[in-house]
């Protein structure tokens, strides 16, 4: 039996009878233990010996002159609580000992028994550093529960933050009863990845025309969010501030000011942040659709046919930038003609059977099954197929998907 600490395991005797100590270094001996012993005959040295020797164990005889163990147990409790002490003695009743094991004790041994007291050590030393490794666990779940109470009021307060900043996003967006009255056969389907979105609209009756605008801007999120807020005030100021109505040219003046906002052409390294757009304008007095769009594409159906017309592969800001202005094309609408803008968030989408995006196959096969529904059972659809699609994977992207019908 062998209890290995650095320098001995240090024992304090607190004992009057050298001839006692001599009996107990003995019974040690033979048990092959590493030690180092000092022994205190009264209170003072005992006093001494805590403070200076630093015992990893106290073995205590009952009585002293002017001292006793119970005298001694009480001061290691009070100043020296972890250090295990142990009464080593030559006969005290049951009643007595129990006493001294509920005041603190480890144990206690007969001085005519000695063979026992190795054993005991062992378990008091055992005992103590267990004690001393609850005691660290105790602290660092101690620590962990108050770093989880920081995190997750932080955590509070940052989605609470972020929840405002949700209101204030939408309460910037159009009503959407501006859209229903203009088309009353139209929807909005929203459905931001996070809390905020990195996608918006825009629709707005502008002099004679009616102008929708859908944008995906880099990211989602915070970052996203803030971008679609640039995004969106660029829209609008392009239209209301410089008068600009055309699609392209809308197009054209945001590139321009996104670009300067963000010094784009001045940097070293390349930026992608950016946004991609289709913006229409609906003058329903010729019948005509125009629209204009930096990387994405406007759907529409006609007697059951869908149609894709692609636009500029040019996004607004960074990334992939030509130079190349960005053009009108026009469409002649007709009575029931359904059009589709959206960002790539419903395509991009991973599900299925076996966890793979919808693609934008899958998006324009569904968009010409709804040909002859309802524009209310349009968006239901795409609700409903978009979950039945995920089912337990995570939404990967914002999606949008605004849709109307010319009546």
């Amino acid at each position: 039996m062998d209890i290995a600490l650095p320098g001995g395991l240090k024992i304090l005797v607190l004992e009057d009878d050298k001839d006692d100590v001599e009996l107990i270094k003995r019974a040690l001996y033979k048990s092959n233990f590493s030690f180092n012993i000092t022994h205190a005959e009264n209170k003072e040295q005992f006093m001494r010996g805590l403070s200076s020797f630093a015992p990893d164990i106290i073995l205590s005889d009952h009585s002293l002159p002017q001292f006793d163990s119970l005298t001694a147990l009480q001061i290691v409790k009070d100043s020296y609580p972890d250090i295990p002490f142990v009464l080593v003695t030559g006969s005290v009743s049951e009643e007595f000992a129990v006493r001294c094991i509920k005041n603190g004790a480890e144990d206690y041994v007969l001085k005519g028994n000695l063979i026992r007291l190795p054993s005991i050590i062992e378990s008091a030393i055992n005992k103590k550093d267990l004690k001393a490794e609850n005691s660290i666990v105790k602290n660092l779940n101690e620590r962990l529960r108050n770093a989880n109470e920081i995190i997750a009021q932080k955590n509070k307060d940052i989605t609470d933050s972020i929840t405002y900043a949700r209101r204030i996003q939408r309460a910037i967006m159009p009503d959407i009863r501006l859209l229903n009255k203009h088309f009353p056969e139209s929807f909005v389907l929203y459905r931001p990845k996070d809390i905020i979105s990195g996608d918006f609209y825009w629709f707005e009756e502008y002099k004679d025309k009616f102008i929708i605008a859908v944008g995906d801007c880099t990211g989602h999120g915070v970052p996203g969010s803030l971008l679609s807020m640039i995004g969106y005030h660029l829209l609008k100021n392009t239209v209301y501030l410089k008068n600009i109505a055309d699609p392209a040219g809308i197009l054209n003046e945001m590139n321009r000011a996104f670009r300067e906002i963000f010094d784009l052409g001045k940097h070293t390294e390349e930026i992608h942040d950016g946004m991609d757009i289709i913006i229409c304008s609906i003058d329903k007095a010729n019948s005509n659709l125009t629209f204009s769009s930096a990387r994405r594409p406007i759907y529409y159906t006609r007697n059951k046919v869908l149609t894709e017309i692609k636009g500029s592969p040019q996004p607004i800001g960074g990334g992939h930038y030509e130079g190349k202005p960005y053009k009108n094309e026009t469409i002649k609408v007709e009575k029931g003609d359904k059009f589709y803008l959206c960002t790539d968030g419903y395509a991009d989408q991973f599900g299925g059977k076996h966890g793979k995006k919808f693609k934008t196959t899958g998006f324009k096969d569904l968009l010409t099954q709804l040909c002859d529904e309802r524009m209310a059972v349009n968006k239901k659809t795409l609700h409903d197929n978009l979950e039945k699609w995920r089912q337990n994977e995570e939404q990967t992207d914002d999606i949008l998907v605004v849709g109307i019908e010319i009546s």
